[in-house]
């Protein structure tokens, strides 16, 4: 294991950061639940320009959520597309940074657990008797 003294300023930097992670999430701004997804899409008509050439129309844009195993999609017109973008990003952003804070605690736990196994002690490394094993352990 590392020295120990460098897993702890490892360890305090990781809770630095996500702190400051943590601050920005306790005040969100106004965001959707949603992914904000642009489609390209063909038609129903066999003569189209989608069909015979493969130029797809579009884009059309939707916003989608994935919930119990089902997807839904809301579809946005064009002219909502400005008010509703940023709202997207930000629940992006968001999710983004709760997977981030998520690693960062995945990080530190790691790490307690290497200053943990460090301070293990066998039984035999630690000069007992029998009698006083059998004390400790119990019995057999």
């Amino acid at each position: 294991m590392k020295d120990l003294s460098r897993t702890k300023k490892t360890i305090r930097n990781l809770q630095k950061e996500r702190f400051k992670i943590e601050m920005g999430l306790f005040r969100p701004f106004p965001m959707t639940p949603h992914s904000l997804v642009e489609q390209y899409l063909r038609c129903g008509n066999n003569e189209c320009r989608c069909h015979r050439k493969g130029i797809l129309h579009g884009p059309y844009y939707c916003l989608t959520q994935h919930r119990k195993g089902k997807t839904k999609n809301i579809y946005i017109p064009k002219e909502a597309l400005f008010r509703i973008r940023p709202l997207a990003e930000r629940y992006k952003a968001y999710e983004t940074s709760l997977t981030r804070v998520r690693n960062l605690n995945q990080q530190i736990l790691g790490l307690l657990k290497e200053i943990e196994k460090s301070a293990f002690r066998p039984p035999s490394k630690l000069n007992l008797t029998k009698a006083q094993k059998r004390k400790k352990g119990g019995g057999r």
